[in-house]
């Protein structure tokens, strides 16, 4: 039978789901958790992932990496860059890649001033002081064999150096110098409303990046180590120009500059300063809290856990992010997604109990949100390490900086050290195919060639498989290991075979079709939120035979005559699913579609209660339809939809009082549309073509259904035309045969859609997703 669409319809006839199943785990915070895989990635260092249901929030689905940085093969490492620039995450990992590193895994790290890039905390990278931060509290820190802690932040910057002045006190002026001391308030810190004395170096940018009238001091430090800062230790240079009334000072390789604003408490002092003169700078631990021995730190956000008590409050459910240290010291890199269908996120106490439950006795939230971001290398697979989650802003966000687990690349080894099998975990029902694929990796878990071909084997029995890997699930419920040889390297992974305690929906909810007309249809399977693997042939197919007939692996072909209605049913272990048929869809007829091309697609649509009429039995098809509009006629298609609980999507042009208000809150709310400024929705603007493809195509995206591509590569004479946010979009539809070209061979991508037109696109995309064929 062929899979080619998936539509996870609401929940029709059956619901078989008890408390739990043999693979159940609880950990609090997250809740049940139904997938709890695992896999080796490195020596001392394991990829994780969990999707459970919060009792409290629905759905989560949360990934970690663990790993033992004190063992000295795993290295910590604080990537920032130039604190006056932002990158993704996946863009910090390839640059350390190209310094000669190997990255096993990353995280998005510390709050930062979406301004400037600034982070919130102190940075240490190699010992060095990358910034001080806006406002440094506390930081993860790594010594230099890797341990990680909590540090707090009691740092003071010192500055030492000769002031010349006039003297007068002797009735004649004469020009003196003297010693002068003064505190540097931030370093690599932006100019600020508190008109403090700044130091800047090369960490910051190549300029200061100052605006207006300041007074800017250069210090020659005579090379690039010389400039770094440290905490105990004093850096010397020398007075190189005092520019006054200036900013923007060019910051050299070997240099730092004093900057503050004109007017300021030390502005005098900067204006006096004696060029050729010696300058120090000092940095103190001023409570020997044990930051002179980091060699990595980065600021957090809040704390979560500390000595095993959780210690944060908060409610509000986000995407985040967390970093923890377990009673054995080794580090965990968390992200849990949120703000998604499948993924609400955590609160901070959730979040906490959750690091705590994983055996964290210290835990910090990070940034998240948007913002959230986990890398993983899998090994064998993936020769670099591929983000794990999904953001929460559809792709991923700039950020400050991020926490990175490394090793120095070495000489290439291509001798094949393991075997590694996948996928980690998945569920299965008896009689079902799972394709299991073997993948070698070096002693360092780098991707090499297979030494040979793979033999596998089903450890106790239950199931079989063949030589290239496809398990057939027996019929023993429980955790399966299926075994893969090559040479002298071996891998297991695990299939869980399940048999009750689970949620069976069809593909179509109800299904409308002509006589002679067919439709292939699926049952998607879960326990709890995980999709189970199943097999057509587990279930037992019949129909009422006055509408066709149906074969053993769910395709239904209707019979020779239409104004028929009957059930399809299907049968497993007892409980029965019904899918309403109705051969020769019943019509609505329109004093004004009697003689329109379209007057099959409006008249089906609006005898399913899809499309309405605007009154005195009128459709008007070939009036220009809405934004709104189009957003109804998609909800219409979801059985049970209830708009009206939807959480407001806070549009200022869509009042409660509208009819379409609960409809747009919908679309928003499912991902489906955003608005056309951050405040406003154009409810009754008319829509475009392309406007109608991105919705359509998001829609199919929120019901899980994947538009199959028959019809791919299509290009349009107006091609250039469609809007570069579109394009993919309109892509996507034209290959499923949803929306066509013009006749002319354009798209037309801002031409505005007719009533017509819309009940042709939501006619197609049914019978697509229902699997409908001739």
């Amino acid at each position: 039978m062929k899979k080619s669409t998936k539509f996870l319809a609401v929940f029709l006839a059956i619901s078989v789901i008890i408390a739990s199943f043999s693979g159940f785990t609880y950990y609090d915070g997250l809740g049940n958790v139904y997938l709890d895989s695992e896999k080796k990635i490195f020596d001392g260092v394991t990829y994780h992932e969990q999707i459970g249901i919060n009792s409290s929030n629905g759905l989560e689905h949360a990934f970690f990496v663990e790993a033992d940085t004190a063992s000295g093969t795993v290295k910590p490492m604080i990537f920032n860059g130039e604190v006056r620039s932002m990158a993704t995450v996946g863009t910090m990992a390839n640059y350390a890649e190209q310094q000669g590193y190997k990255v096993l895994a990353a995280v998005n790290g510390d709050l930062f001033d979406t301004a400037t890039g600034t982070p919130k905390g102190l940075v240490i990278h190699n010992g060095n002081i990358v910034t001080s931060g806006y406002a440094p509290d506390r930081v993860i820190a790594f010594d230099s064999t890797g341990r990680a802690s909590l540090q707090y932040v009691n740092v003071s910057y010192g500055l030492k150096g000769t002031l010349a002045y006039d003297d007068a006190s002797t009735g004649t002026v004469q020009k003196v110098q003297a010693p002068f001391s003064a505190q540097i308030n931030y370093y690599n810190v932006p100019h600020g409303a508190a008109k403090g004395l700044h130091l800047f170096n090369r960490h910051y940018a190549s300029s200061t990046k100052t605006a207006g009238s300041c007074i800017e001091v250069v210090v020659d430090c005579g090379s690039q180590d010389n400039m770094q800062l440290q905490i105990g230790k004093t850096i010397k240079g020398t007075v190189k120009s005092v520019n006054v009334d200036t900013h923007n000072t060019p910051i050299g390789e070997n240099e730092v500059v004093l900057s503050t604003v004109s007017g300021s408490a030390t502005a005098s002092q900067l204006y006096c300063m004696v060029v050729g003169s010696e300058v120090e700078i000092s940095v103190a631990d001023n409570a020997n809290t044990g930051l002179a021995n980091a060699t990595e730190a980065m600021g957090i956000y809040y704390s979560l856990v500390e000595n095993g008590n959780v210690v944060t409050s908060g409610t509000g459910l986000n995407p985040r992010t967390a970093v923890g240290i377990k009673s054995d010291g080794t580090v965990i890199l968390y992200v849990v997604d949120g703000r998604q269908t499948n993924s609400k996120g955590l609160n901070l106490v959730q979040l906490a109990n959750h690091m705590k439950s994983l055996g964290c006795t210290y835990a910090f939230n990070m940034d998240g949100g948007g913002s959230t971001a986990l890398y993983s290398r899998m090994p064998g697979l993936e020769n670099t390490a591929g983000r794990k989650n999904t953001p929460s802003d559809g792709a991923e966000r700039k950020v400050s900086n991020a926490l990175l687990f490394v090793y120095q690349a070495g000489s290439s080894d291509n001798t094949a050290r393991n075997l590694n099998l996948y996928p980690s975990l998945t569920l299965a029902m008896p009689g079902a195919d799972v394709q299991i694929n073997s993948y070698a990796s070096n002693g360092l878990f780098e991707k090499v060639s297979l030494p040979g071909a793979v033999s596998y084997e089903v450890e106790g029995g239950n199931g079989s498989i063949t030589g290239n890997g496809l398990y057939t699930a027996g019929d023993t419920e429980g955790k399966v290991n299926i075994i893969g040889t090559a040479g002298d390297i071996s891998g297991t992974t695990q299939v869980e075979v399940v048999k009750n305690n689970l949620t069976i929906l069809p593909s179509v909810s109800a299904l409308y079709l002509d006589a002679g007309q067919s439709s292939d249809i699926n049952l998607s399977v879960k326990s709890g939120p995980i999709s189970v693997v199943s097999s057509d042939k587990t279930f037992t197919w019949t129909c009422d035979q006055n509408i066709g007939t149906i074969d053993e692996n769910g395709l239904f072909k209707a019979g020779s005559k239409n104004a028929e209605t009957g059930n399809i049913y299907a049968v497993y272990d007892g409980y029965k699913i019904t899918i309403p048929v109705q051969v020769g869809a019943l019509t609505v007829d329109f004093k004004d579609t009697a003689n329109h091309w379209a007057k099959t697609y409006i008249g089906s649509l609006a005898a399913r209660g899809i499309a309405n009429g605007m009154g005195n039995n009128l459709y008007l098809p070939d009036a220009q339809l809405t934004r709104a509009q189009f957003l109804a006629l998609l909800a219409k298609t979801v059985d049970n939809v209830d708009v009206s609980k939807s959480n407001p999507a806070g549009f200022t042009d869509v009042p409660a009082n509208e009819w379409y208000y609960g409809y747009v809150n919908w679309g928003y709310e499912n991902g489906i549309v955003s608005g056309m400024t951050d405040t406003t929705f154009e409810p009754n603007a008319n829509i475009t073509r392309e406007q109608m493809a991105i919705m359509l195509c998001k829609f199919a995206t929120s019901q899980n259904l994947t538009l199959p591509q028959t019809s791919a590569g299509i290009k349009f004479t107006d091609q250039s035309a469609i809007s570069p946010w579109a394009s993919d979009y309109v892509s996507t539809v034209v290959g499923a045969g949803i929306i066509n070209g013009q006749p002319e061979g354009d798209f037309q991508p801002q031409g505005l859609a007719t009533r017509a037109q819309a009940a042709k696109v939501m006619y197609v995309y049914l019978n697509v997703r229902d699997g409908v064929n001739k």
